[in-house]
């Protein structure tokens, strides 16, 4: 056998070296490949200023280039959260497995604002009848439940919000004469009451009355609709001494600031936005010696700066007409008119059903206006307040 010289031994020598290296190269980059699959290797700290293998990089108990690991991994194999438990969109490791969570966020109403929409949804209701013998009007009515948006009125200071309906009803509802004076407000109330409420949260719905829109108004715009003046200003009384201008409608009798027969004004007695009634009645007028009746009549033009909220004013002076469950008395030179209240546009006004001399005025039509009240204990879980995304009340 021929024998290698020097230099022939030499380039075996290298080749061998050169195999040996690359063999090292390729079984060092599959152990790395492995420790980085198995989560022993963390290769998002590769981007340290420090380039070479640290022992918090490498999982403990692994040596890797001569370098021993002390990185423990989380283990999560003993959790418990589902993707209830997680809010909406966030995301968590549970079990080794990436989970997406479904929780609803819990939104307190304390957080709304006055105008933020709100998905309320009523008890499912058959329509409301209206006898004539209630309303005073010459036929009777019905009513039917409709849907509605609803919006923020109020926010209150116990926790409750008010919530309206966007917009008024569709159907007008007539009053006339003393027996409609008599019973309108107790019929806005339960017929709002029977087609708009919900049993399940608690809420039972009513018209509005004008202590829901006074407590909304300035000191400015209280003493600007509080300045009209009938025959006397408001807040005083004017007493009727002949006897056939002494009419009044039987409720009247039982109402904060009335004196039948007397001078001496009632002071304990029903407030304007008081059914009184539980239950409505076919009681018609009186009359007395004498009547005396309190000003509680005012028709006036508001802008949004009489009240401290313009988002309120647009609530309420949206410009469609509607009936505000509150009475109210005029006195004008020699016959007291006795009416209910009403919104028209940006005008606060009423419409007369009964005069003292025993005359009731021309019937009117209007709408009705609800209100619903949530307790404090009903929280929100969706949806951010707008007209396209109300917020949802939580189940």
């Amino acid at each position: 056998m021929r024998k290698l010289n020097k230099k022939q031994k030499l380039i075996i020598l290298i080749s061998i070296a050169t195999i040996i290296a690359i063999l090292g190269l390729i079984i060092g980059a599959n152990v790395i490949r492995n420790n980085i699959a198995n989560n022993s290797y963390e290769s998002s700290n590769s981007g340290s200023s420090n380039r070479n293998l640290l022992p918090e990089y490498i999982k403990k108990g692994i040596t890797l280039g001569g370098v021993t690991g002390t990185l423990e991994s989380l283990d999560t194999s003993d959790a418990t959260a589902t993707p209830e438990d997680i809010l909406e969109g966030k995301t968590a490791y549970v079990d080794g497995k990436k989970i997406t969570g479904t929780m609803k966020e819990i939104v307190n109403l304390g957080s709304l604002e006055i105008g933020d929409y709100v998905a309320y949804t009523p008890d499912s209701a058959s329509s409301y009848s209206l006898s004539s013998s209630y309303s005073g009007y010459s036929r009777n009515q019905t009513i039917s439940q409709q849907s509605f948006k609803w919006r923020v009125l109020s926010v209150n200071d116990d926790g409750t919000v008010d919530l309206i309906s966007e917009t008024p009803t569709s159907t007008s509802i007539i009053f006339s004469n003393a027996v409609g004076y008599n019973n309108a407000v107790y019929l806005l109330n339960d017929i709002s009451a029977s087609l708009y409420s919900n049993d399940s949260l608690g809420v039972t719905a009513r018209s509005i009355n004008i202590e829901d829109i006074e407590n909304h108004m300035t000191s400015a715009g209280l003493e600007y609709v509080h300045s009209y003046a009938s025959s006397v200003a408001w807040g005083q009384t004017k007493t009727y001494t002949i006897q056939n201008f002494s009419s009044y409608p039987n409720l009247y009798r039982y109402e904060v600031g009335s004196g039948i027969s007397t001078t001496v004004v009632n002071t304990n007695g029903a407030k304007p936005s008081d059914s009184y009634y539980s239950r409505p009645t076919t009681e018609d007028a009186n009359q007395g010696t004498s009547l005396t009746v309190t000003q509680t009549f005012y028709n006036q033009s508001l802008s949004s700066g009489y009240y401290d909220n313009s988002i309120f004013y647009d609530l309420i002076h949206s410009g469609n007409t509607y009936w505000v469950a509150s009475r109210y008395v005029n006195t004008s030179a020699s016959v007291a008119n006795f009416g209910i209240r009403y919104v028209n546009g940006n005008n606060l006004n009423g419409n007369v059903l009964f005069g003292s001399n025993y005359l009731a005025s021309t019937s009117d039509s209007r709408c009705i206006r609800i209100v619903v009240s949530l307790s404090a204990s009903i929280q929100l879980d969706s949806g951010d307040g707008s007209s396209s995304s109300p917020y949802q009340i939580a189940e």
